[in-house]
């Protein structure tokens, strides 16, 4: 992990995702070569500025290490609560096969596959996000 401490020491999360020019971000997520590295700049992400677009390239990151290593991804899944109130319940699996993850997932009540519901309303928003919109989003708008 010695290229990553290089990196957390010249590139903090603080300093690295403070900054919106994606030229920088972009490179210093790409050099990440360990999970843990990738995980505490996608922690800060979230906690702070919570762009789409860097958790989405932090995200990808860490899921290319773990298939360079061989290892199957963590899968996080989210539990509604009964109420409304409260925040849903995480789990967390962790599966050497894709095929438990999903068996696990199905003995849990939950589906691995999103409902038609779902899907309906991704495509009627389309890859932009924009009910009818055309255009792509502009980086800034990520």
């Amino acid at each position: 992990m010695s290229h990553d401490a290089a990196v957390l020491e010249q590139l903090p999360p603080q300093k690295l995702l403070d900054t919106s020019n994606y030229r920088v971000i972009t490179p210093a997520i790409t050099m990440m070569g360990e999970v843990e590295t990738v995980e505490q700049y996608l922690e800060y992400e979230r906690a702070n500025r919570n762009r789409g677009g860097i958790i989405r390239r932090l995200t990808e990151r860490r899921d290319t290490i773990y298939e360079e290593r061989g290892e199957t991804l963590p899968v996080d899944v989210e539990i509604p609560t009964e109420n409304p109130d409260e925040p849903p319940v995480q789990i967390h699996i962790k599966s050497d096969a894709q095929t438990q993850t999903e068996t696990e997932l199905r003995a849990s009540g939950i589906s691995p596959s999103p409902s038609t519901d779902a899907l309906a309303l991704v495509h009627e928003h389309r890859p932009t996000g924009v009910a009818g919109s055309s255009e792509p989003p502009a980086w800034d708008e990520l």
